[in-house]
């Protein structure tokens, strides 16, 4: 630690240096001054540790010089030295917050358990502002994450209040470039070890470091979401490659092998939602590139422009008669599906897979990747899609089309999924008994098994208005009421209608109801 000595006699100043120098090694004497002037500047320059200061000093005494730091800021520890034993120095030293008095002449020993001391009380003081410092991030990560996973999982059709959550989670949004990543990890683990999370996230941070800022957060059992931004273009090489390298680091340290869907590069906020969504899409695309691809939103749709003998009146069709669990009716459409591919002329193998991709995805389109996973058929043959990976002839690839349906079929009769016919009154009934707890789209997927993009579209299409101002509307209704009937404290309700932030949720019930909480309770009529 850095220690400046401040006394006007130099014999005094060079006795104290020897001291430090030889009985006290973890300190270095980095300045002397000789009066209380010189003393100020020489502090505020060298910003030490320890100043060890005279009292009794021409131009300005030692309590005045701690007295003019104090005042600009000083975090300096003191320890006074004074041929005087006076009680009004003591006092006025300690309301300055002076660590220790010592008597000259000095007294080594003396001097070393001063100087220790003032160490100790550096150390501990820097321990708990290195705590706060991780609460605080830590608390501005989940704020993040939280904002983050609203936007990727609700889009952006309201860009105000996408804005807003932006604006609380402190995110730099002003003129920035965004892109969205999605790693899914094809390790044996049913979910990612915190332990590995924490050295994945290192790598990710140490990787994308050239980049302005990267968020990254588990998205799910097997998958982690990355929102790279830049305050200037982000260059698609440049993301691509770095993506190349933090998934060679990753296999070198962990073993788990990785499969990236990359969206494309949006200038604005508003367009983080679409490039997490064309990296979904782009990770669907695993059943043509295999485990361990980087597959690029951009290299998919370079290939959509082949062409597409099953129309989307064709997959409509199929979807409808999943819906109503008509095996006799499915198959049927998978036949005449495949004898149209067998009288287009000109597809090759890469057109097929891109074909059957189509059909696969409308297939499961609706279903959860838990309710994937739970089937030991599924799981293996679609997650993996070993028999697509493996086809040689198109009747062996009808062959195992129509076993895939055969066992979606089989799946949604064992688990009574055709009784529920109205999911969408399923999930509202759900959010409306708990509309005080954090319920994520991922949560509710999971719930209703049916997948996190669907619920969010679906649920859209049957209501007219999106998940997060249902989920809005609800809160804010209950929080109108007790307002109304109850004599809780604002910061109160707002925890107990499912908000974190005091000051967010006085912003939405304002926008909602025309006026703050407080506001409201106040222009209530006196019954």
């Amino acid at each position: 630690m850095k220690i400046v000595l401040v006394d006007d006699e130099k014999v005094i100043v060079e006795g104290i240096k020897f001291i430090i120098n030889r009985y006290i090694p973890e300190c270095t004497v980095v300045g002397a001054a000789y009066n209380g002037l010189e003393g100020v500047k020489l502090i505020h320059k060298l910003k030490p540790d320890i100043v060890i200061t005279d009292i009794r000093m021409p131009q300005a005494d030692g309590l005045e010089m701690i007295n003019r730091l104090k005042e600009k800021g000083c975090q300096t520890k003191f320890i006074l030295l004074s041929g005087y034993t006076e009680f009004e120095y003591a006092r006025r030293g300690l309301n300055l917050g002076v660590l220790s008095y010592i008597n000259k002449p000095v007294e080594e020993d003396e001097l070393q358990a001063c100087v220790y001391q003032a160490m100790k009380t550096i150390r501990d003081e820097k321990a708990k502002s290195r705590e706060v410092d991780d609460l605080k991030q830590n608390i501005h990560s989940r704020m993040q994450e939280r904002a983050l996973r609203d936007i990727l999982d609700f889009g952006s059709d309201n860009i105000e209040l996408m804005e807003e959550s932006l604006e609380i989670a402190q995110f730099q949004t002003e003129g920035s470039w965004f892109a969205c990543i999605i790693l899914e990890f094809d390790s044996n683990n049913d979910a990612l070890k915190e332990s590995g999370l924490q050295q994945v996230y290192a790598l990710i941070d140490q990787t994308f470091g050239q980049f302005r800022a990267v968020h990254r957060f588990r998205y799910s059992a097997t998958q982690i979401a990355m929102v790279v931004s830049q305050g200037s273009p982000i260059g698609y090489a440049d993301l691509v490659r770095s993506m190349h390298r933090l998934k060679e680091e990753v296999y070198l340290q962990t073993e788990w092998t990785t499969t990236v869907g990359i969206g494309t590069v949006q200038k604005k906020a508003a367009g983080i939602s679409q490039s997490f969504e064309e990296a979904r899409y782009a990770l669907s695309y695993k059943v043509v590139k295999g485990a361990n691809a980087i597959i690029e939103y951009t290299e998919i749709t370079n290939q959509s422009g082949r062409r597409q003998p099953v129309s989307d009146e064709m997959i409509a069709k199929l979807e409808t008669a999943l819906d109503n669990v008509n095996e006799k009716e499915c198959l049927g459409i998978i036949r005449e599906i495949f004898r149209m591919m067998d009288a287009e002329s000109g597809l090759n193998p890469a057109d097929i897979q891109l074909q059957c991709l189509n059909i696969l995805l409308a297939s499961i389109r609706k279903m959860s990747f838990q309710q994937l996973q739970q089937n030991d058929f599924l799981g293996r043959h679609i997650l993996s899609l070993e028999g697509m990976s493996k086809f040689r002839t198109m009747e062996f690839l009808e062959e195992w089309m129509t076993e895939v349906i055969r066992r979606i079929i089989q799946f949604k009769l064992e688990h009574n999924i055709p009784q529920k016919k109205d999911i969408i009154a399923e999930v509202k009934e759900y959010v409306k008994a708990h509309y005080s707890e954090p319920i994520t789209l991922t949560d509710l997927s999971a719930r209703f098994f049916i997948s996190p993009y669907y619920l969010s579209q679906f649920f859209k299409q049957k209501t007219g208005e999106t998940y997060v101002n249902f989920l809005t509307q609800i809160r804010i209704g209950k929080a109108k009421e007790l307002l109304e009937k109850t004599d809780l404290k604002v910061y109160e309700i707002c925890q107990m209608v499912g908000y974190t932030d005091t000051q967010h949720f006085a912003r939405v019930f304002e926008k909602l109801i025309g006026f703050k909480p407080r506001e409201y309770r106040k222009n209530l009529p006196n019954e």
